[in-house]
């Protein structure tokens, strides 16, 4: 059979991202939002790419930085890490107990940083995820954010406006 094997683009998933709008500042990232999980177990997808859109809160605005992280399951089950407070793969608010133990979880993909401009939106640009695990996509992986562009803890993201996008990847014979 003669011909092309090419990328194909599966339609674009907006999650639910009601707990990022108003998203407290964690000034050292332990604290933030996490999605709910994503299932590649039937589909099985090659790749995600993530984008999206961030706005800033309108007040109690500093120079900071807005970090995202992917969070794979340890298995297929899914079983996630433990967290000190929340559940990864659900989405709402996630807070770790220290930094090490973000680290030991979390694999950083993105780090935008902002300044103190009040309702500024700051994009996300394109990052496909199956990279970071040397190509092989998990059973199952959650996004964590987490930010420190308000000067206390009060919110650093606008109450609307942020965004997520995740698009599957696969290929297709032509």
């Amino acid at each position: 059979m003669a011909g092309d094997i090419k990328d194909k683009y599966i339609a674009s998933v907006a999650p639910t991202v009601t707990n990022l709008h108003s998203l407290a500042s964690s000034q050292d990232w332990t604290a933030g939002w996490c999605s709910a999980a994503v299932d590649n177990t039937t589909n099985c997808y090659l790749d995600y790419i993530y984008a999206g859109t961030f706005t800033t809160h309108a007040s109690n605005r500093q120079a900071g930085v807005i970090n995202v992280y992917v969070i794979p399951s340890l298995n297929d089950t899914p079983t996630w890490p433990a967290t000190a407070s929340g559940t990864i793969g659900t989405e709402g608010a996630l807070s770790f107990a220290d930094t090490e133990e973000r680290d030991a979880i979390c694999i950083p993909i993105a780090s935008i940083t902002v300044d103190n401009s009040a309702s500024a939106i700051y994009p996300l640009v394109a990052r496909a995820i199956a990279a970071y695990f040397n190509g092989e996509m998990p059973s199952h992986h959650a996004i964590f954010i987490a930010h420190n562009c308000s000067t206390t803890t009060t919110a650093g993201l606008a109450s609307a406006g942020s965004a997520m996008y995740y698009t599957p990847k696969t290929k297709q014979y032509t």
